[in-house]
């Protein structure tokens, strides 16, 4: 119930007493469906905002004094913010109240006021995942698209599961551009230890971005600024899994300042794929 004043020499009646308990077990809920400004009424209640939009709570002066609280909750999919309009809201966390969440408005005096939030809405983790593409069977090639897009610069992409018909690199081209590609890597083999230093010289793509066996198939880049009209660069490390074959680092270049949202996977030297997965991650800007 909302708070009740009493006078002087006023009797206190059983159906009085039993209110005042039942709202310290039972809260008195008011729910809204669209931005609401807080009234004086609202003292000592909870207010449930209910909408699928997202919506604003509005704090002014004088509607309430020092000791006062109330708690506001978000039960609809829209995030609800509180919004500071002629009185004062500080808070150490956010204002803005996810789905679920809750927090108690505090006044220290009828114009200024503290938000203590109970829940938050959750950061986004620096590595976003975007899309996981499978494989399939027996395929020579794999097009990624709609992967890119001016919500991240740069990306991962990591490559796992399946098998390879043969021993073979994995190669990739950025949208359908089959020119301008440049890398190097430095390959070791497994069983001997023997180096070698592989290129692509302006070739029709990276060759080895990752690799393939009847063992896995693998790869592990991170691929920068594919969206932007810029060089796309990449770095990663690869494998050939299986025992006689071998692994390194590697990096490179496309020679083309074009902004792509897509890429190919292929396999080398005429093999095929069966099964795994291609996985996608956007690296937060900020």
């Amino acid at each position: 119930m909302a708070i009740t004043t009493f006078t002087n020499g006023q009797v206190l009646t059983a159906a009085q007493q039993n209110a005042l308990q039942a709202n310290d077990y039972n809260q008195t809920v008011s729910t809204k469906t669209a931005n609401y400004v807080l009234v004086a009424a609202d003292k000592g209640t909870r207010v449930a905002m209910n909408a699928a939009d997202a919506t604003t709570i509005t704090v002014n002066t004088d509607l309430f004094a020092a000791g006062d609280t109330l708690i506001i909750q978000n039960i609809g999919a829209g995030t609800t913010t509180v919004t500071a309009n002629t009185a004062t809201v500080a808070s150490a966390g956010s204002l803005a109240i996810p789905t679920n969440g809750s927090g108690t408005l505090y006044f220290t005096s009828a114009g200024v006021s503290i938000y203590f939030p109970s829940a938050v809405t959750a950061a986004a983790g620096g590595l976003v995942f975007i899309r996981a593409q499978t494989i399939g069977s027996a395929v020579s090639s794999v097009p990624v698209t709609d992967v890119f897009s001016s919500t991240y610069d740069n990306y991962k992409i990591i490559v796992s599961g399946g098998v390879g018909s043969t021993n073979e690199n994995l190669q990739m081209i950025l949208g359908a551009s089959t020119t301008g590609y440049y890398s190097g890597s430095a390959y070791i083999t497994f069983s001997s230890g023997a180096f070698v230093a592989l290129t692509d010289n302006a070739a029709a793509s990276w060759s080895r971005i990752g690799g393939l066996s009847a063992n896995a198939i693998s790869a592990n880049i991170d691929l920068l600024s594919p969206n932007l009209a810029k060089i796309t660069t990449f770095n990663g490390g690869y494998a050939v899994p299986a025992a006689n074959q071998g692994g390194g680092a590697n990096s490179g270049f496309h020679n083309s300042a074009v902004a792509y949202t897509g890429f190919t996977i292929t396999a080398g030297g005429g093999a095929t794929l069966t099964g795994g997965i291609i996985r996608v991650y956007g690296y937060q800007n900020s």
